[in-house]
């Protein structure tokens, strides 16, 4: 197989290198950050809970991870709104941070893989060549960027692959993050529980030791445009006027803090025109960044399960064309569902309405394990201008 480097040891790069390692593969794993188990697991300005279903499901079973995501998230039941849950998950999947997804990788790769995988922490690559494949001064066979939407990677691409161009382009969608404190049994940890629709507001949690039930409320407010307060009283007068649920379950503290933060860009996209040039591959995010609409950790685990899939089916130096024809149209698809997000817009729930006469829920469907990106795009776009 060669010498495989992963720059960046996020989901899509650990993932990567567990599915190499299943199949007797060598690789090294440079991460700008400390280890994951020295990480905090809560960063109070972009700690939104993630949800691992279908794509991301496919994934953690391919490299069988299963019991580790039991033990290191929370598992994941469905939408709740109101009393009841409205979208059951009939099959498993969790619930948490990006710092729990990382713990419940770091666990498979070290109690399974030590010997396969060299970790190279706090290690900020800047400097790649992809045609001969130098990163940090080492020659390898294959560099696989899965280093996030700000990828070094990609941007040696750009720099040194004649034609590979990157698209950039931006929705208006921020997020306000508050911590609800004060939940106790009125939410279900194990659903994303809507609190309200404009803006729209969930709450989740992500795993914390330190707490008596071992787990932290997030709650991610989405607004359209940026929102700043200048005092906590400005920030409670805010909410009690646009999700007022959110105030009878957290405390004066938390929406102190609250008032403070500033609100995240959370629009972002970023198309690429391929996903391979030199010796390169793009995973995740550096590969297409995109707002989140559930579907980001989900969409990076998968693309390394299809990666390890073609680095199996063919010769190592045709290993980018194969990936690049099987992951990009889903890469750009599920780019174009994030895409579709637009907090606080009437026209969202026009569609919703609409589409759902014709039987398509785009985000529902996207989550399904058993449909791919594409598939779910192609039937919306099939209902003309409503999803054009």
């Amino acid at each position: 197989m060669g010498d495989i480097a992963i720059i960046g040891g996020g989901p899509a790069g650990l993932t990567a290198a567990i599915a190499l390692a299943r199949r007797g593969v060598r690789s090294t794993v440079f991460e700008r950050e400390a280890h994951p188990d020295r990480m905090p697991r809560f960063n109070p300005n972009r700690s939104y809970p993630i949800d691992l279903t279908g794509h991301g499901l496919k994934a953690v079973r391919y490299i069988d991870a299963v019991e580790h995501f039991d033990t290191h998230m929370t598992a994941f039941h469905g939408i709740r709104n109101g009393g009841g849950v409205r979208d059951p998950w009939p099959e498993p999947g969790w619930i948490g941070s990006r710092g729990d997804i990382m713990r419940a990788l770091m666990s498979v790769a070290e109690q399974r893989h030590r010997d396969m995988i060299d970790f190279v922490f706090d290690s900020d690559v800047s400097s790649v060549d992809v045609h001969v494949g130098e990163v940090a001064g080492q020659r390898f066979d294959l560099l696989v960027g899965s280093d996030g939407a700000g990828s070094a990677v990609r941007g040696a691409m750009l720099d040194q692959v004649d034609g590979f161009t990157v698209e950039t382009s931006a929705v208006p969608n921020y997020g306000l993050i508050l911590e609800l404190d004060q939940v106790g049994d009125r939410l279900d940890k194990h659903c994303l529980n809507g609190l309200g629709f404009s803006p729209l507001t969930l709450a989740a949690v992500i795993n914390d030791d330190e707490k008596p039930d071992g787990v932290r409320w997030i709650c991610v407010v989405g607004v359209k445009k940026p929102i700043t307060f200048t005092s906590p009283g400005q920030a409670t007068t805010w909410l009690r006027k646009n999700t007022p649920r959110v105030l009878d379950l957290t405390s004066d503290r938390a929406v102190a803090e609250f008032s403070r933060r500033e609100g995240v860009h959370l629009g972002q996209r970023l198309t690429c025109s391929s996903l391979y040039g030199g010796r390169a591959v793009l995973l995740g995010d550096a590969a297409a960044a995109f707002p989140p609409v559930g579907q980001g950790g989900n969409a990076a685990l998968e693309s390394a399960m299809v990666l390890d899939q073609c680095l199996v089916s063919g010769p190592l130096d045709t290993a980018g064309v194969r990936y690049d024809a099987a992951w990009k149209p889903e890469a750009d698809a599920v780019s174009w569902i994030g895409g579709q997000v637009r907090y606080q817009n009437p026209r969202m729930l026009v569609r919703a309405l609409v589409s759902g006469a014709f039987g398509i829920n785009v985000f529902k469907q996207a989550k399904s394990s058993t449909r791919s990106y594409s598939d779910v795009r192609h039937a919306a776009r099939r209902l003309g201008p409503i999803w054009a």
